[in-house]
């Protein structure tokens, strides 16, 4: 079973198709009708966009991947996989911040309808990887905070 993470936002995003060892970051729109009803209620954003990784799922985004201990060029190349995926999403949601807040939601995959577990704010600019990255956890509601101007 694969995690699944979901982000929704008030403007329409770019969906893409994952290519295997090409893409580290995707959107698909909702197709699955139980997946569109049991998510429509957890969010207030008018667009809601599944987010992949390099793996083809989200679970790419799971773990912080510079705590990865690497024992052979398959580790190797697992780390370096999953820090331009786990970058490439700190950045779209460092993007998307910019002009609005974000809403991002993770649940395994089929779990839709299971009611949201936990809800917490984070402020972007405080995330790194190596330091205090979120990861993926069953049923979190989060909500990144439109950046201010500073």
């Amino acid at each position: 079973m694969c995690y699944a993470a979901y982000i929704g936002t008030d403007n329409k995003q770019l969906v893409r198709k994952f290519i295997a060892d090409q893409t580290f970051l995707y959107l698909e729109d909702l197709t699955q009708e139980k997946e569109i009803i049991g998510l429509r209620s957890k969010f207030n954003k008018i667009y809601i966009y599944y987010v992949g990784s390099y793996q083809g799922c989200s679970c790419g985004f799971t773990h912080d991947p510079t705590q990865f201990d690497e024992d052979d060029d398959y580790d190797k190349k697992e780390k370096s996989n999953a820090i331009k995926s786990c970058n490439s999403l700190l950045s779209l949601i460092d993007d998307l911040t910019k002009k609005e807040t974000i809403e991002f939601y993770c649940c395994w995959e089929g779990d839709w309808e299971e009611p949201i577990g936990e809800s917490i704010k984070i402020d972007i600019n405080k995330i790194r990887l190596g330091m205090n990255y979120f990861g993926l956890v069953e049923r979190r509601f989060i909500l990144f905070n439109q950046q201010t101007l500073s």
